[in-house]
């Protein structure tokens, strides 16, 4: 099962020039407790999504009492790059949110 069948809002936004930040929101406790289980959402599932070393992963911060999470992570480039692809950090979510949740062993 992808993140954007979980999530109900999926968004990404820039945090500066050099950071991006990806927020999601679900609908049920449910779907926020399953994302929150899953290996992917942690630093370490963040960077093998986008493909960068660990260390640029800033957080993974949750909020259960809206059932919400954000994601921080440096951008490869910064967005006033004149080859920056996304300017506004609008579409940085994707590689994230097509990405498949698997369970994690530790519980949380």
């Amino acid at each position: 099962m992808q993140l954007s069948e979980v999530a109900a809002v999926i968004r990404s936004k820039n945090a500066g020039p050099f950071c991006v930040t990806i927020d999601l929101f679900f609908d049920t406790r449910e779907d926020y407790d399953r994302a929150r289980a899953s290996r992917l959402l942690t630093p370490a599932g963040v960077a093998e999504a986008y493909g960068v070393d660990e260390s640029t992963v800033k957080g993974v911060h949750w909020d259960e009492r809206v059932l919400a999470a954000k994601v921080s992570v440096l951008r490869w480039s910064s967005s006033s790059d004149p080859f920056c692809t996304d300017y506004f950090g609008a579409h940085l979510h994707h590689p994230l949110a097509s990405s498949e949740l698997d369970a994690t062993e530790a519980a949380v």
